[in-house]
């Protein structure tokens, strides 16, 4: 079987002011495109589809329309999960439906994991849920985090499952090998939790023969082949300048597996420019940019005239001040570290009553934080 596995979509994202609908309408058209030029059996779309739970009516004409021709023109099957940007329930609106017409569509999480077998092949769809909602759904009080919810889906699938068979996993998080560091990722993904881990270690997918993933918007395996971020179709942000934005060609059965990274080429790429601003000034591009400009002084009115040049210019910083700033940081940093207790104190009641301690008062906090002291010992 021949898969194609794409993430990240965030159709009708706004990049700082730019809205993204028309580079995406090109490029996911391409995908359809490229879809039926290397005859894919199956397409993954691993979460996030849309940039918010509510998205304009332009995305949901969009998404329609490249479902549509998925379906009729390269007469495949969808198979789509929610991500932590979409509506869990609005994505799985009319899904029963639509899986008459070959669209699969999990927005919800289930105790049941939703499995869809294509010629011989088992997909399991598990979209985005927070640890609470999963810990309410198996009603299991040691569910304490997205590492805990992860391995308790996984484990409810694979109990049940036949290893002698081709399964792949389709999900949306953070998957790391060990430590967050070990994956690579972008301003641009919101955190999946607010005060508890959001971190899923790799190893708890081992018994999958590939794990389709979405969250992450640079393209990368974690840890094996088997185990892979898609990641997202455009640059949505200044730290992914750099990202070579790929699908992943999937051809898989139970003794086969290749793996083939297809670029994807964009009319209008996303760059980092550095240079003084008269030397920006000399030269001029469509794509969107990032600006990085060297001056020592500020420059009155530099974006508006750098977009005569540039007309999708997107942000704009000075390095030489930054840099100032940085070091000025951390020389306030340095003196600090070298103050004692006493002198950090008298700093702080200096700037709070405008006037310094006197002796007595010295004399009283010296003799406080020695009894504190011994108190610990």
């Amino acid at each position: 079987m021949r898969i194609l596995h794409t993430a990240d979509w965030h159709i009708g994202k706004i990049v700082n002011e730019f809205s993204m609908l028309e580079d995406q309408k090109a490029v996911l058209h391409a995908l359809v495109d490229k879809v039926k030029e290397l005859e894919v059996d199956v397409l993954i779309m691993a979460g996030d589809l849309y940039d918010r739970a509510i998205p304009p009516k332009e995305a949901v004409t969009l998404a329609n329309s490249i479902f549509n021709r998925l379906i009729k023109e390269a007469g495949i099957p969808v198979l789509v999960i929610a991500g932590n940007h979409d509506s869990n329930e609005r994505l799985e609106y009319g899904a029963e439906l639509l899986a008459g017409s070959q669209l699969f569509i999990e927005g919800t999480v289930k105790k049941d994991v939703r499995k869809v077998t294509i010629d011989n092949v088992n997909f399991y769809l598990l979209p985005f849920a927070d640890h609470v909602t999963i810990r309410q759904l198996f009603e299991d009080k040691e569910i304490r985090d997205l590492k805990d919810a992860t391995r308790k889906q996984v484990e409810s699938i694979t109990s049940e499952m036949n290893l002698d068979e081709v399964n792949v996993l389709i999900a949306h998080g953070y998957i790391v090998n060990g430590v967050k560091e070990s994956v690579e990722a972008s301003d641009s993904e919101r955190p999946l939790s607010i005060g508890t881990a959001e971190y899923v270690d790799v190893n708890i997918f081992d018994d999958f023969d590939y794990v389709a993933l979405g969250h992450l918007h640079k393209a990368q395996k974690v840890k094996s082949e088997n185990v892979r971020y898609s990641g997202s179709p455009l640059k949505y942000s200044k730290s992914e300048v750099r990202h070579k934005k790929q699908f992943v060609l999937l051809d898989i059965d139970k003794d086969t597996f290749n793996v083939e990274m297809i670029e994807i080429k964009t009319e209008r790429d996303m760059k980092v420019l550095k240079g003084t601003f008269n030397e920006l000034m000399a030269d001029e591009s469509e794509d969107y940019i990032f600006f990085e400009l060297e001056d020592n002084n500020y420059v009155m009115d530099a974006m508006n005239q750098l977009r005569r040049r540039y007309p999708y210019a997107m942000g704009l910083e000075y390095t030489a001040q930054k840099e100032r700033k940085e070091s000025s940081k951390k020389t306030k940093q340095e003196a600090l570290e070298k103050k004692g207790l006493l002198e950090l104190f008298d700093d702080f009641y200096s700037e709070y009553k405008q006037t310094s301690l006197d002796s007595n008062q010295k004399k009283a906090i010296n003799k406080t934080w020695e009894d504190a002291l011994k108190g610990e010992k």
